[in-house]
């Protein structure tokens, strides 16, 4: 991976959500897109593949109402496209999508990846190369914490919380805007941390080792920091 100005722009709205407005338009490559049905599904790859071409790094979450069974697949490029993804309501899934989770040159990263990757086989979709920010953020100088204090503490936004929407129904008929919101905003607010840490760093590859690993606090806690003066050049 190289830093091909990876810092680029996602408009934040502090304690109302990350975007101000989320898109439905399927040739839209900027915002937020509901996934619902097959073609739309093998577009929105289309357009993460695209942007993978110059960074391979996508912010990634799930939702579900039973565990072992994901309902909602969040994926979020650097340049600020993101894909909510309600799988329950696609009967057959496009062979792109599943190339792109168990594609090993595509980092996925978030908190608490080992679950989903976990539920995700479950569900027939194997996915790869999945890195959880806590690694990064030890490896980087930061607290290893929860998504939403990571992103206060390293980009110094707010992601809203609600205990009503991470626990409602993500397998209704139509899913509301503030569900869709909710959704999106942990796959964005991932990918902004990768970001801003990356730069912390020579090299990303030291990231590697941590690939696809449960972060445990007992154990990993104790990571030494590996940040360096000069910016990653990946």
């Amino acid at each position: 991976m190289a830093d091909r100005n990876v810092i680029g722009g996602i408009a934040v709205a502090g304690g109302v959500g990350l975007l101000c407005n989320y898109l439905y338009n399927k040739y839209s490559e900027k915002g937020v897109q509901l996934i619902d049905n097959y073609q739309q599904c093998v577009r929105a790859v289309d357009i993460l593949r695209k942007h993978c071409n110059d960074v391979p790094v996508v912010g990634f979450d799930c939702e579900w109402v039973h565990e072992g069974a994901v309902s909602v697949l969040q994926l979020c490029s650097h340049e600020g496209y993101c894909a909510v993804i309600r799988l329950c309501k696609i009967e057959n899934l496009p062979r792109s999508l599943c190339d792109l989770l168990k594609d090993r040159k595509v980092v996925k990263v978030g908190v608490g990846t080992a679950r989903d990757c976990t539920f995700l086989e479950a569900c027939g979709l194997p996915t790869r190369s999945a890195l959880d920010l806590r690694f990064v953020a030890k490896l980087t100088g930061e607290n290893a914490q929860n998504l939403a204090a990571m992103y206060m503490d390293v980009v110094g936004g707010t992601l809203t919380k609600s205990f009503s929407l991470s626990c409602s129904d993500w397998e209704a008929y139509k899913l509301t805007p503030q569900q869709v919101q909710y959704a999106a905003d942990d796959a964005i607010a991932g990918i902004e941390i990768y970001k801003t840490l990356a730069k912390k760093v020579s090299n990303v590859n030291v990231f590697e080792k941590y690939y696809d690993m449960d972060y445990k606090p007992n154990i990993h806690n104790a990571l030494e920091s590996v940040a360096s003066n000069q910016c990653c050049v990946q």
